[in-house]
């Protein structure tokens, strides 16, 4: 499986991106910025009053990710400690995102062959991280298709929709590949 999702990763060219914050809270939440945020990556500390040339490493009991929005919960910091965040970001999919997914994919792709995955050849398991792929964008079109144009009277023009026809082209493009190689590997 995780070849199927490094294939899709790699056709998507959705790679991690890395990002570090400081700051001091003002409260508990803290809007990182980066929506999709992998929360295995996550390093969160701050720095005591008590000794400024330390830092104190926060265990991830003390805090909470709400990684597909990007926001931080933080359980209790000692007052005026500046806190510190680094991790990656994504930005179309998380991992777990992606692994379900190909999931689908595989099951769609296998259901009717008698073939462990390990076992396929290569090209039939590139077409099955293609169809993986389909699937995410296909996720990713539900996503955007609520994104609506906006136009005030000032004449200033948010083209909202502009992702969901991006997205709806490399859909088919996309789609079109996955169709001429399946066929001709006949799966």
């Amino acid at each position: 499986k995780d070849e199927i999702i490094t294939i899709a990763r790699n056709y998507l060219r959705d790679f991690p991106k890395f990002f570090q914050l400081s700051f001091s809270p003002n409260g508990r939440t803290v809007e990182l910025g980066k929506p999709n945020v992998d929360p295995t990556s996550l390093w969160v500390a701050y720095i005591p009053t008590a000794d400024p040339a330390s830092v104190a490493v926060l265990p991830s009991t003390a805090y909470a990710l709400d990684d597909r929005n990007g926001l931080l919960r933080l359980a209790s910091l000692p007052a005026g400690s500046p806190v510190m965040v680094e991790g990656y970001y994504y930005e179309w999919l998380l991992p777990a995102d992606l692994s379900f997914y190909a999931d689908m994919a595989i099951d769609l792709n296998t259901h009717n062959l008698h073939i462990n995955l390990a076992d396929m050849a290569p090209a039939v398991v590139d077409v099955i991280g293609i169809h993986a792929l389909i699937q995410a964008l296909w996720g990713l079109i539900s996503e955007y298709s609520r994104d609506i144009d906006v136009i005030t009277s000032e004449s200033v023009h948010i083209i909202a929709s502009q992702r969901y026809r991006m997205v709806s082209s490399l859909l088919e493009t996309w789609t079109a590949e996955y169709n001429k190689r399946a066929q001709a590997l006949n799966i």
